[in-house]
């Protein structure tokens, strides 16, 4: 029984030496950490809620159209629309088309409508019963008055024309809607050898070569 009080009568000095290690103990892991000695970690972010992040962009990359303007004959053009796939009715009748993806915005009054399958911008209306140098000149009037806020406004090859060319009529025309009726044909930038130049048809639904002297309408683009 005496060895039992001892026990029992050192007991608190055991605690109070076992407190006094763990106290010293804590101090050097702190010291450890603080030296760089045992590393921390980091907690992970929290992880997003669904619809938290920007969708990526699955839509298809824009079709890339030739925009200086050139000198080609008809046979040389046709093989360029059946090569991008652009419809015309009498040069490439097979082609499918461009799925355009249309956007109208407005600038003050200027109108202009986005195709991001494309990347162009085009000017929404159009001026009427122009030469080819009068379209030029109303071109140069649109960039030195920042139509839309650009001033690189021009008139859209022959390919770019064809990207707003559609297989199938609508309201008895060859191109979306939302360009509204009151553009027929257009003038390109092309020319054919002969001095020609080559005019979009919305209501025949293809290109046909021009003299400058005829009278279109001015559609610009950027």
């Amino acid at each position: 029984m005496a060895e039992g009080r001892s026990f029992w009568s050192s007991l608190p000095g055991i605690l109070t030496a076992l407190a006094g290690l763990l106290t010293a103990l804590g101090g050097l892991l702190l010291a450890f950490r603080d030296s760089g000695l045992i590393g921390v970690s980091t907690p992970e972010p929290p992880a997003q809620p669904p619809g938290i992040e920007a969708a990526p962009d699955t839509g298809p990359a824009p079709l890339a159209l030739r925009g200086v303007a050139t000198t080609l004959t008809p046979e040389r053009l046709a093989r360029a629309f059946a090569q991008r796939g652009l419809f015309d009715r009498m040069l490439n009748p097979a082609g499918a088309g461009v799925a355009n993806r249309f956007a109208t915005e407005l600038h003050g009054d200027d109108a202009i409508i986005r195709d991001a399958a494309t990347g162009l911008v085009w000017q929404a209306g159009g001026s009427a019963g122009l030469t080819y140098a009068a379209a030029e000149s109303a071109l140069k009037t649109m960039n030195e008055q920042a139509y839309a806020g650009h001033r690189d406004w021009r008139l859209p090859t022959a390919e770019e024309a064809a990207s707003l060319l559609e297989p199938v009529a609508r309201n008895g025309r060859h191109i979306d809607p939302v360009f509204g009726s009151g553009v027929n044909f257009i003038w390109t930038a092309d020319r054919s050898p002969d001095g020609r130049i080559y005019v979009a048809y919305w209501v025949d639904g293809g290109l046909s070569r021009e003299r400058p002297a005829f009278h279109a309408w001015l559609k610009a683009v950027r």
